[in-house]
Formats: C-alpha cells, sequence, structure tokens
C-alpha cells in the first residue's frame, strides 16, 4: 500500500484537526500531512509537499485583518495573480499536478455554483460541514481504494 501525502485547506482551525484527528485514526504519519489555511498559503503548501490527497474548503479567507482579497493582491503588487478562493486553488492543482486528489469540505450548498464547479472539475468526493471522523475516514479509505487500484500509478504524471 502506498503511503500517501496530504493536504488540508480550510480556514477553520476546527475542521482542519478534524480531518488531521481523522488522518491520525488511519495511521497516516504526521509528516505526511500538511495544512494551510489561506488560498495562497495552499499553493506554497502544495509546491512545498506535492500531495497526493487535498481536503478544500471552497470558501477561503485571506486570515484575519485581511481588507479583502483584491485590495490584498493590490497591496502585495504580486506579479502572479494569487488565488482567491477554492476553486482558483482547485484549478492551479490540477494545472500543476492532474491526478492529484481533491476532496472538498464545505458549508455551501451542493447546488452552489462553486460546489458544482468543483465537482464538475473532478473533485473525488463532497464532504458536507460539519465533518464528522466517521465521514472523513470512509473517504480515506475510498482514496486510497482508488490510488491503491491497478493502473492507479500509471496514470499519475512522471
Amino acid at each position: 500500500m502506498t503511503q500517501l501525502r496530504y493536504l488540508i485547506v480550510d480556514d477553520s482551525p476546527t475542521v482542519r484537526l478534524t480531518i488531521k484527528q481523522a488522518l491520525s485514526q488511519e495511521k497516516v504519519p504526521p509528516e505526511n500531512v500538511s495544512e494551510a489555511g489561506t488560498a495562497s498559503d495552499a499553493v506554497a503548501a502544495f509546491d512545498r509537499t506535492n500531495p497526493d490527497v487535498v481536503f478544500l474548503d471552497v470558501t477561503l479567507t485571506e486570515g484575519p485583518g485581511n481588507p479583502g482579497n483584491d485590495q490584498f493582491l493590490d497591496l502585495l503588487n504580486h506579479p502572479r495573480a494569487m488565488p482567491k478562493s477554492g476553486n482558483d486553488v482547485a484549478r492551479y492543482l490540477r494545472a500543476r499536478n492532474p491526478s492529484v486528489t481533491i476532496v472538498v469540505c464545505t458549508g455551501n450548498a451542493p447546488d452552489d455554483p462553486r460546489v458544482r464547479e468543483l465537482i464538475k472539475g473532478g473533485a473525488f468526493q463532497l464532504l458536507q460541514k460539519p465533518v464528522h471522523l466517521a465521514q472523513i475516514r470512509e473517504v480515506l479509505r475510498q482514496v486510497r481504494d482508488e490510488k491503491d487500484a491497478p493502473g492507479a500509478a500509471a496514470s499519475a504524471p512522471p
């Protein structure tokens, strides 16, 4: 069985902790788990850790005291467009690694256009908040089964 790397992207520390607890219960080593609380931190963490699986919130903020994402981008005067939402992060992740598994975690309704876009874009699973350990553990088992399936490694990028 392959030891997978995970990235948890959610602006709620409680949600990140719950997912980390589920990963721990499934015997995932802590060094295989990274987390980010903002869209820009998610991109940096993804580039640093190259995870196989990302738990991704749809609605992300850029942290306390931020005057808003557009103003945040202007303040940084960053030459590269920075992500503003879970959908932006998902597009970035897919462009960098098409085989990454994205699990959407959201308090938004499943018919929310942002959620539908992620599902349409190939998200593996949708977890409705509040997330529960049993739900997360079941999704983890499904992800492992999919990643361990014959031919899964052949479709991964080099």
